[in-house]
């Protein structure tokens, strides 16, 4: 278990993180949590990442602002869980905040749920409207557990128990797990011919059990492999944490990074092609990125 602390002029917070029993790691990743105490507000920029996480909250309402929704922001308490995004994500942090997430596989995500993750795609959904008998395990289970460490054991036996009768389609998990392997370089129409069914049927069986289409898929692992190489760091120690708007990622220098390099590196066409699915998943270029991108908060 990996534990750390940090202080900055925004505040203090300290992380805990843990990664799963390896029989589970076909279901999910691992688990995080965090504890902070922020003295001035700071916008979290959420990068769209390969996995779904379920946060369990144990502090003040969580603020998620959405651009592309009506309302614009969201309020989040409890627990909720978020699907796979194609595009960022924004929230608001001040204060105590004490949360713990859940970072599920799309296919983990879908056994644990029994649902079509297509519903969550580009959604944060409270897990009592999702499913109250799991809101009810958690909060009986989890959320009443001591320490993180217990509560990561007690989220774990609770995956163990529900996917354990589980299965996701041979074809599917042979597909996914090609594509994954493959870093999204895999041609969509391979796919189909290795799972010996049609693009039509392949494409509706990826929203079932994916939440998205091959097609997009492929453009997030691709998008998830740039960040590692436009970060230098680990994927699942980047692209799946927020980055403060305002503040380059660390060790980022937009001048020294060798753009064609990455684009070719990640399976882009070209660099153009890179920096415009860049772009639509992170709302900024790679250079603004590296940079750090101020957004007033309201």
């Amino acid at each position: 278990m990996r534990v750390a602390e940090y202080t900055s002029d925004f505040g203090r917070w300290d992380e805990v993180e843990r990664v799963c029993d390896p029989h589970l790691r076909r279901y999910v990743h691992g688990y995080f949590a965090t504890t902070s105490a922020l003295e001035r507000p700071v916008r979290e920029r959420h990068l769209p990442a390969v996995e779904v996480p379920m946060v369990l909250n144990f502090g003040a309402s969580h603020t998620r602002v959405d651009a592309m929704s009506e309302s614009g922001t969201q309020q989040l308490d409890h627990a909720w869980v978020t699907g796979l995004q194609t595009h960022h994500q924004l929230s608001d942090a001040i204060g105590e905040r004490r949360f713990m997430v859940v970072r599920f596989t799309p296919l983990g995500a879908h056994l644990f749920f029994h649902l079509s993750m297509e519903a969550l795609t580009d959604r944060a959904v409270p897990l009592e409207q999702i499913d109250p008998r799991i809101a009810l395990l958690v909060s009986d289970h989890v959320m009443v557990a001591r320490t993180w460490a217990e509560r990561f054991d007690a989220m774990e036996s609770l995956i163990g128990s529900r996917v354990a009768q589980c299965m996701v389609p041979p074809h599917i998990d042979r597909a996914w797990n090609g594509l994954v392997k493959a870093r999204g370089q895999e041609p969509v129409g391979s796919l189909a011919e290795t799972a010996g069914f049609s693009h039509r049927h392949l494409i509706q069986q990826f929203r079932t059990c994916i939440g998205l289409p091959p097609k997009k898929a492929a453009m997030l692992l691709r998008f998830t492999r740039s960040i590692e190489a436009v970060t230098r760091n680990g994927l699942a120690d980047s692209a799946s944490k927020p980055y403060l708007d305002g503040s380059a990622p660390s060790g980022a220098d937009a001048s020294q990074a060798q753009w064609a390099q990455i684009a070719a590196e990640c399976g882009y066409f070209d660099q153009s092609h890179f920096i415009h699915e860049f772009r639509a998943f992170a709302g900024a270029t790679p250079s603004e990125f590296l940079r750090g991108i101020p957004t007033p908060l309201p």
